[in-house]
């Protein structure tokens, strides 16, 4: 099924049921009784003509323009809002007047919105005499239109006064004659929005195409290759509809733009045909609502190779007739199948509705019971973006119903597995008995060699600690040092960061050693140890003992004032520090020598190394207990 055609359908079967009254409503009227309608430039409102035109129907199809312009052949105006005549072999003509109330003449565009005419001609009369003529239809090349527009788009310059404008339609198709007239630039507006509105539903359907190409690749479901049929024929079969396909696809390929709907409309009658039975099971649940369905499709197949040999007239007439009841059976099955506990069937029952509601709302339009205007007007493409969206979703859902049956099936097989298992459960027990004194002794033996691993590794622990701390301080030691200071000055340059080292020692530390013994000394260098450890605490710097009473402090990412400050702090520490030592109280002061890299500049350890201790000897020379700085490296 197609939305689109069954909304053509539905206004030309009403149509057709309605053609008694239709005729009935035809009133008599002459010339003087068609109203007029005025235009200026100042006014550059759209006009529906509707039912404001007169309608001439020529059975015979030899009346001239002469003789219409005449007007006095039995004219007849038109009560629909829509002017729709169905099916007709008959010629149709129809007339109206433009009133120009400007001194100079007006541009004015005439449109026919309906591409899928045979035979459109135009004339425009001012004071009884042909000022412009066209000749257009479905079956001319597109490159002849005077204007290049999906539509029949007819240029008008107005004359100043009273403009007689009369037009004939004939086609082996439907007559409608929607007529309006525009302001150039107002049309313009209007054909860009109507494009891109075209474009966004021509960017939908292509998405749920190629996406949905992609999981038929995926899992291999027919389901997905006649979801990609139905939405490719539907969308081929609009855009002709529409003129798009003629106007910027095939411009000129007249004779297949000519049976192109008729062969689209069939394509999407076989293709919905089969969805609708392969993704509602209608095989495994009901064989007479299978073989239904199974007709339609080959019902739409034979009108597929009809369509290209056929006459149109018979094709599109034939397509029409065997829409609506393949959409019917589609959504009837559809509900049947939900309603019997089919619950994937659900969003398939929705988006067929969608698309039937939105054609009751076109259908609605037509006939003028609700008002026009975007929404009503677009309303078949709303449902059919719909249609084509749930339906995609209606595929997933039917994946993730069949996956819940698959677990439950699996859930099953699980319990009857685990039944079977506890059968051997058994046996199993008797030979685990019979290997659990083994498995025990193994088990033992092997504790027995953890344990001998974790004290080898513990032994290898404290042999690693003592490696690298000082006996005495328990501070790290200079072969730790030197091996931090070497990768954090990579760290730090590939980084970009900066990096400050401290070296300080004690004041005077021979002289603690000669005066009061090197156990006063060492005890001097424990309560520094002491002191400072406390206060190097970020991951990655470096406290450590460099030699005899000299330590070593590596900041990483630290600039050269903060590491003077925190120099100066330990300076000022350690000047208060009282050690005891036997009976006896020690004081004692430090100096310390700072260096700091500059962020991004390249230096070396060594270098590093060097400028502090430099530093350091000038804190020596400059009197001690003091704190020098190295320029930056």
């Amino acid at each position: 099924m197609t939305a689109r055609a069954l909304a053509w359908f539905l206004c030309l079967w009403c149509t057709l049921c309605a053609a008694g009254a239709n005729n009935g409503a035809h009133t008599s009227a002459t010339r003087s009784a068609l109203p007029q309608y005025t235009v200026s430039a100042q006014d550059s409102r759209r006009i529906e003509l509707g039912s404001g035109m007169g309608v001439l129907v020529d059975s015979a199809g030899r009346l001239t323009a002469e003789q219409v312009a005449a007007g006095d052949q039995p004219w007849r105006a038109i009560t629909q809002p829509s002017p729709n005549f169905g099916f007709t072999r008959d010629a149709h003509w129809f007339r109206f007047e433009l009133h120009n109330l400007d001194a100079t003449p007006l541009a004015r565009h005439v449109e026919l919105p309906i591409p899928f005419i045979d035979d459109v001609r135009l004339y425009h009369y001012v004071e009884g005499h042909l000022r412009q003529s066209y000749a257009l239809g479905d079956e001319k090349p597109f490159a002849e239109r005077a204007f290049q527009n999906q539509n029949f788009i007819m240029p008008l310059m107005l004359a100043p006064g009273r403009n007689l404008v009369t037009m004939r339609l004939a086609s082996s198709g439907t007559i409608e004659a929607p007529l309006r007239v525009w302001d150039p630039v107002q049309f313009q507006e209007a054909n860009d929005h109507e494009k891109l509105v075209q474009g966004v539903v021509a960017g939908v359907l292509l998405v749920m195409i190629v996406y949905n190409l992609f999981v038929f690749f995926a899992t291999r479901d027919r389901s997905y290759l006649y979801y990609i049929g139905f939405v490719a024929s539907y969308m081929l079969f609009h855009f002709t509809l529409t003129g798009y396909t003629f106007a910027y696809i095939w411009p000129q390929a007249v004779r297949w733009n000519s049976v192109a709907i008729s062969t689209c409309m069939a394509g999407s009658i076989l293709f919905s045909s089969l969805f609708a039975s392969h993704f509602l099971r209608l095989k495994e649940f009901s064989r007479g609502a299978s073989v239904m369905m199974r007709w339609f499709s080959i019902g739409g197949g034979v009108l597929v190779v009809l369509s290209l040999v056929a006459p149109y007239s018979v094709t599109v007439r034939l397509g029409a007739a065997l829409t609506f009841p393949a959409a019917l059976a589609a959504l009837v099955l559809g509900y049947w199948r939900w309603w019997r506990g089919a619950a994937f069937a659900r969003f398939y029952c929705l988006a067929w509705t969608a698309a039937l509601a939105g054609l009751g709302v076109l259908n609605a339009s037509k006939f003028g019971l609700i008002g026009t205007n975007f929404w009503t007007g677009n309303a078949h493409q709303i449902g059919v973006v719909l249609l084509v969206v749930l339906l995609s979703f209606t595929l997933a859902d039917r994946i993730n119903h069949e996956r819940k049956l698959r677990m439950g099936a699996q859930a099953r097989a699980l319990v009857h597995e685990q039944q079977a298992r506890a059968s051997q459960q058994a046996l199993i027990d008797a030979k685990d008995q019979a290997n659990r004194q083994l498995e025990q002794r193994v088990h033992d033996r092997t504790r027995d060699l953890n344990q001998t691993l974790e004290q080898l590794q513990l032994a290898n622990e404290r042999l690693q600690r003592l490696s690298t701390t000082d006996g005495l301080t328990q501070t790290r030691n200079r072969a730790f040092f030197d091996q931090a200071l070497l990768a954090e000055t990579r760290r730090a340059l590939r980084l970009k960061t900066a990096l400050s080292l401290i070296i300080f020692d004690i004041d005077h530390f021979k002289g603690i050693n000669d005066t009061l013994g090197h156990q006063a000394g060492d005890a001097c260098l424990r309560a520094l140890a002491e002191l400072i450890r406390p206060r190097i605490h970020r991951e990655g710097d470096v406290l450590a003992r460099y030699g005899g009473e000299e330590f070593v402090v590596l900041l990483i990412n630290t600039p050269a004032s903060a590491a003077a400050d925190l120099a100066e702090a330990f300076r000022a520490d350690i000047e208060a520090l009282q050690t005891n030592f036997e009976t006896q109280q020690i004081r004692f002061t430090a100096s310390f020598g700072v260096a700091s890299s500059t962020a991004g500049h390249f230096f070396t350890s060594q270098e590093l190394l060097r400028r502090a201790d430099q530093a350091l000897y000038q804190a020596k020379n400059e009197g001690r207990n003091c704190v020098r700085v190295a320029a930056p490296v």
